[in-house]
């Protein structure tokens, strides 16, 4: 399968002068990249996160939070100083049971304290605070429920009944901008691509670690059997995302609404499948019921073995690099109708980058492996 060329990039910058913000979830796959993008662009930039990034971005200044901690969120605060933009991108998953705890009255509770207690806390210390931006996802539309999808999925459908983080965010969100104190953003991403060692819910990354160790046993990558149905989805390149939230931080005809952001194209996995086993140079293979997580944990002595005779600079535990990826993986891989968003609005309010996924895909293999994350070729 050959992948056309990448279409340009849309110039992104933003409209006003740069300003200061806190990244919220900063070590993380859509944080990290947020990070760096404004860094790039001459904000001052403070991120936050539990644990230090493996690879932290110059020009960032990074803060240890626990957000569920009010008191410490407080100190982060007046520490920091008076801030302009926050871009809250943090999530406090439920190890073991990623999917299963997505609907979680308790997994929703928590997330959307966290959200209050930095967003309180900022605010205290800064009334004269611009835009909050938050990214959320597909969950936005029960994509895991068996009911029907009313395609394309659009900002502007009801809420699905159940717990979800999402929408106990968005009503913090809307309660503490009452008056007009901030104008706000929620950018809905589909399956996002690409980040750093750091990104340790990342299902393509998972996929690759796979494509290697088959490549090393010298088996083929079999395609899982749930992602032959040609179901057709989306995924959004975290470079692109990260584009996204910088244009809406600052863009007015962004101010107080909900976008969907994705590359702007479709695509089946039977057929990304070629793709992802080219560019990590193992054969493609038939289509066979497995687990991609349990395909890694019967191989986590290959992986180790891997780590050490490249020197890569991941854990040798694949589990620990991962974290919950490969589950994530899983849940993707298994697609079996097909979530397709409207992206439409995001596009007429300015912002009009795209990229073709399979040449995203090949490139952000590309990249790990130059950065140590994968073995060589």
């Amino acid at each position: 399968m050959v992948s056309p060329p990448e279409a340009p990039a849309a110039t992104t910058a933003p409209t006003a002068k740069p300003g200061t913000v806190v990244i919220a979830g900063a070590s993380g796959l859509v944080g990290g990249a947020a990070a760096q993008r404004f860094a790039e662009l001459g904000w001052q930039v403070h991120g936050m996160s539990r644990r230090a990034p493996a690879e932290p971005v110059a020009g960032v200044e990074y803060h240890s939070v626990d957000l569920l901690d009010e008191n410490a969120c407080g100190k982060f605060a007046r520490k920091v100083g008076p801030v302009t933009h926050l871009v809250y991108a943090a999530i406090n998953e439920t190890a073991g049971s990623l999917v299963e705890s997505w609907y979680d009255r308790d997994h929703a509770g928590r997330n959307t304290r966290m959200l209050a207690n930095l967003l309180d806390a900022l605010l205290s210390s800064s009334p004269a605070m611009e835009h909050v931006t938050i990214v959320h996802g597909g969950k936005a539309y029960a994509i895991a429920d068996p009911a029907p999808l009313d395609i394309p999925l659009r900002e502007t459908l009801p809420r699905p009944e159940g717990d979800n983080f999402y929408f106990g965010q968005e009503d913090v969100l809307l309660d503490r901008a009452k008056g007009g104190h901030f104008s706000w953003t929620v950018l809905r991403a589909m399956i996002v691509v690409g980040g750093s060692r750091d990104s340790n819910l990342n299902g393509l990354l998972a996929t690759c670690v796979l494509a290697a160790l088959r490549r090393d046993a010298g088996k083929p990558l079999d395609l899982p059997a749930g992602a032959t149905s040609g179901a057709l989805i989306e995924m959004t390149d975290v470079d692109l995302l990260a584009d996204g939230i910088a244009w809406a931080s600052t863009t007015p005809e962004a101010a107080n609404r909900i976008f969907n952001i994705t590359n702007g194209d479709v695509f089946a996995w039977r057929n990304l499948w070629p793709v992802i086993a080219d560019t990590i140079g193992v054969e493609a293979g038939d289509a066979r019921s497995y687990s991609v997580r349990d395909e890694i944990a019967a191989e986590s002595e290959r992986w180790e073995a891997l780590v050490r005779r490249h020197e890569l600079p991941v854990p040798t535990d694949p589990f620990e690099y991962l974290g919950e990826s490969a589950a994530l993986a899983d849940y993707a891989l298994a697609a079996d109708r097909s979530v397709v968003t409207s992206t439409i609005a995001i596009r007429q309010a300015g912002f009009s980058r795209f990229i073709d996924t399979a040449s995203s895909v090949r490139s952000w293999i590309n990249r790990w492996r130059d950065m140590g994350m994968l073995p060589p070729r």
